[in-house]
């Protein structure tokens, strides 16, 4: 999603007394990594909400903030960290997340109202009960809490759940809006380019387009249900549409009919064989006439050879 502006940190944490064995490379933003005490902030391995799959999310001192770790790879890439060189080229990138984005999947199994910490425990990922102590976690925007409020249980309720990722899409769309960004067809998603100004953009291909971004971390089926709640066309049933569409058909039939016209065109015409003309005689010229005369009554030179 896209973030504020804020000038990167730059972070080296090393886990050995040798700096180009076990070093990682960080630009984060230092957004409530500031802390007197000396905290220094722990990269943990939490399940990601779409793909339900281990990612990397690094944690502020006192887990007030969570931050997700964007890697990036590329071959031949390594790093001079002072007298050492990192064969490893890896650069780490941290960005800011809604924690109710990786509170949200585990709401929605929850078929009964539960306090927040069972319903966060997770056995392959047990830090993932650092959530409850992230600063403004406003729960009651995606759940209904039951009970007194010491109690702290809550379920999922999928209204308010869609009209809070509503807001976070138009939250996006004036984000993209103001960046100028180029959100028409042909766009791809991780690469962001500059709009001209004469170009005008559609209010729902910003909505398609925010969608597509917020959709990075929702399931599958979360994430048609915020479709049709903001009333996007859906892809799969346009593409239906066109290919059974009447006009395919009558584009195919005339395609059809240009190609048999142009095979019959370049085609070379066969003459009719009930019409074929008689072959005419040729002339025979003068010479010829005077060297057949003199050959009349000459024997073929085969004769001479033969036996007796």
């Amino acid at each position: 999603m896209p973030r504020t502006k804020a000038s990167p940190k730059k972070c080296v944490k090393t886990t050995n007394s040798h700096p180009s064995t076990n070093t990682w490379i960080f630009l984060m933003k230092d957004d409530g990594f500031d802390n007197t005490d000396g905290g220094v902030p722990d990269v943990i391995k939490l399940r990601h909400p779409a793909l339900n799959q281990p990612a990397m999310f690094v944690f502020s001192p006192g887990n007030l903030t969570v931050q997700e770790v964007l890697t990036f790879d590329e071959n031949k890439r390594s790093w001079f960290i002072d007298d050492n060189v990192k064969s490893d080229g890896k650069l780490h990138l941290s960005t800011p997340i809604d924690p109710i984005f990786l509170i949200l999947p585990y709401l929605r199994k929850s078929q009964q109202a539960q306090p927040l910490e069972q319903c966060l425990w997770d056995e392959d990922f047990p830090e993932t009960s650092r959530l409850i102590q992230c600063q403004n976690l406003k729960l009651a925007s995606i759940a209904d809490r039951k009970g007194n409020e010491s109690l702290q249980a809550y379920k999922f309720n999928e209204e308010k759940t869609l009209m809070w990722l509503q807001k976070k899409v138009e939250r996006v769309v004036e984000v993209l809006k103001q960046k100028d960004i180029h959100v028409s067809q042909g766009a791809i998603s991780a690469t962001y380019v500059k709009s001209s100004k004469l170009e005008t953009v559609s209010e729902m291909e910003y909505l398609k387009y925010a969608h597509g971004i917020v959709s990075e971390y929702l399931a599958e089926d979360l994430s048609k249900k915020l479709a049709q709640h903001l009333n996007l066309p859906d892809e799969t049933e346009n593409k239906k549409r066109k290919l059974n569409s009447p006009k395919d058909t009558t584009d195919e039939k005339r395609s059809k009919k240009d190609t048999t016209e142009n095979e019959s065109i370049l085609k070379p015409k066969i003459p009719d064989s009930t019409k074929l003309e008689k072959p005419q005689k040729t002339a025979i010229g003068k010479k010829e006439l005077a060297r057949q005369k003199a050959a009349t009554g000459s024997k073929s030179i085969t004769n001479f050879f033969k036996k007796k």
